[in-house]
């Protein structure tokens, strides 16, 4: 069994939408079999984390209030009476707000330790879609998937299981 994994949510969970934002569920498209992975991966993980950069609540495209509905639906679209996801964490600010909670830094992921004081680095992942996941994975100490439109979530849980 492995401790924790840490998801990426756009490109990863859902398609991304070229050149804009999410901004309500209407929009939000899951990636092909990417629930069921989410649901498969649970089995063989203590905790499945979203750590999401989502600056178009800081570009006020939508609302802090828009984005805990998306997640909302999201969760229960994935499953109405099994919770899957055990936390999500999302950093609102601008790239160019120098937070230290936007990936590539890992404020998400010590907000998450400190969550969760015994989660184990050296035995969790997190998977993401840009060079931004993956430098915060490893900065955390993390092992690193990264996945593209050619090796989804789905084809990852495959070769795990």
């Amino acid at each position: 069994m492995y401790d924790t994994l840490f998801l990426d949510r756009d490109g990863v969970i859902n398609k991304k939408l070229e050149g804009r934002y999410v901004t309500n569920f209407s929009e939000f498209a899951f990636i092909k079999g990417s629930v069921q992975a989410i649901i498969n991966l649970k089995s063989i993980f203590n905790k499945i984390l979203i750590v999401t950069n989502q600056q178009g609540v800081g570009k006020k495209i939508m609302s802090v209030e828009d984005l805990h509905l998306i997640h909302s639906m999201m969760e229960d679209a994935i499953s109405s009476d099994v919770k899957y996801i055990d936390k999500i964490y999302f950093c609102s600010h601008l790239d160019s707000d120098c937070c230290n909670c936007r990936k590539p830094d890992i404020g998400m992921l010590l907000q998450a330790k400190n969550d969760f004081p015994d989660l184990n680095v050296s035995n969790s992942f997190l998977v993401g879609d840009s060079e931004s996941d993956i430098q915060a994975g490893i900065k955390f100490g993390l092992k690193t998937i990264k996945v593209s439109d050619n090796y989804t979530l789905s084809n990852w849980t495959n070769s795990i299981i």
